[in-house]
């Protein structure tokens, strides 16, 4: 029987430490938002400003991430990532007016922006050499679980106990979590007297093809082309995380049962946990440029069935969040794939690191427009989300236009 390699308990860990970085601080945080307008009486725009300052928050550590991991290994720097969305749903449950809930919003930016797919991708990189974008997509999908599991466990919850008691149990469950991401990782293969998974055989296979013509380097990433990818990266943040934060509230303003939220909710993250390993997988076979058409198409689609809300068919809510879901795969993962695709080797890193801080700016800059315009058209989230689609749909030309630029 083959032996397990630890480098798939690190890769689990790394979907714990997403879990609840990116699915319980911040998407299955939305399943709180119509609650939390209703029972403490904040405005939409109120409540859409949770989620600015989460943003604005994760921004600032996106920009500082470096020198973050620089003071902490990862093991430590993503632990205390994990306890600081413990002590968000922990401030949340002393909470009785807007302040505090926003210093409990901003709180969660820290675990947000420091427990991100930075650490996660190179932790990956540093355990694998073969299976190395499946480590990274099984993490990434780590967010989508947590869309999954969480909304219809806290509806159910708060349906029999107070507010702050569920807070509380988040908060305890997380700050269990962060201790057993502690336990589990190791920031180097070494550590254990072990090597990177599969690097016996690439050395092989890099032994065998000694004599062979070397491969051709990629040219350096343009001018044009670094602007065409920002502003597009720049757009699917602006649309992605605003969008699926907004979800429960979109469907609440136009009569929806809380708990067809959850199950939307619950729907739309295992669409995208799906599709992120799928888009992946045909990424792997046809390369980015394709993939992304496909998964761009999807997610035009997803955006614009979502302005079909107010007509009150479920079932066609349902599809929406479903054909969403698969859709938003092409912009949680889509930056790292660009950036692979048309940066060389050398400036990978650097042009990865620039397209997530262009997408987290976009993402902060519309944060609270939803719940602002939602005020101006009688409680609608609606037109948030005809705004949305014109978002994808610009930023899916800009990145096709940013590969036919490249080629």
């Amino acid at each position: 029987m083959k032996k397990h390699h630890y480098a798939w308990t690190i890769c689990a860990a790394g979907t714990l430490l997403i879990f609840i970085t990116m699915g319980a601080v911040s998407n299955a945080f939305s399943i709180y938002m119509p609650y939390i307008r209703d029972e403490f009486g904040l405005t939409n725009a109120q409540t859409s400003t949770l989620v600015t300052m989460r943003l604005v928050v994760a921004f600032v550590c996106m920009l500082l991430i470096g020198k973050y991991y620089d003071l902490f290994n990862i093991r430590v720097g993503g632990s205390l990532a994990a306890a600081f969305g413990g002590l968000t749903f922990l401030i949340y449950s002393f909470a009785s007016d807007f302040m505090l809930f926003a210093v409990g919003a901003g709180v969660s930016g820290l675990a947000y922006g420091f427990g991100s797919m930075v650490p996660v991708s190179i932790l990956m990189t540093r355990w694998f050499d073969d299976h190395k974008a499946l480590a990274i997509s099984i993490c990434s999908a780590g967010s989508g679980l947590g869309s999954i599991i969480l909304p219809p466990v806290v509806t159910g919850l708060l349906s029999t106990l107070s507010m702050p008691t569920v807070f509380r149990i988040e908060a305890a469950f997380i700050l269990l979590c962060a201790a057993v991401i502690y336990l589990a990782i190791r920031n180097y293969p070494h550590d254990m007297g072990l090597t990177r998974l599969g690097e016996n055989r690439e050395r092989l296979k890099q032994a065998a093809q000694e004599n062979a013509a070397p491969r051709a380097m990629k040219d350096p990433i343009t001018k044009a082309v670094l602007i065409l990818s920002c502003a597009g990266s720049f757009l699917m943040g602006a649309q992605g995380n605003p969008g699926i934060m907004h979800i429960p509230v979109l469907y609440t303003s136009e009569g929806f049962t809380a708990v067809f939220a959850a199950t939307l909710m619950s729907i739309i993250g295992a669409a995208l946990t799906v599709g992120k390993i799928v888009f992946g997988e045909v990424t792997d076979k046809i390369g980015g440029f394709r993939s992304s058409i496909i998964f761009f198409i999807l997610l035009v689609l997803g955006n614009g069935l979502c302005c079909l809300a107010g007509t009150g068919n479920a079932v066609l809510g349902l599809t929406a969040v479903a054909v969403l879901g698969v859709g938003y795969s092409v912009s949680t993962i889509g930056p790292s794939i660009w950036a692979g695709d048309l940066s060389s080797e050398m400036e990978f890193p650097k042009t990865m690191r620039t397209f997530q801080i262009f997408y987290s700016l976009g993402a902060l800059i519309t944060a609270s427009i939803p719940g602002i315009l939602a005020d101006h058209f009688s409680g609608s989230y609606v037109p948030a989300y005809v705004m949305f689609t014109a978002m994808s749909l610009i930023a899916s030309l800009l990145i096709v236009g940013a590969y036919v630029k490249k080629k």
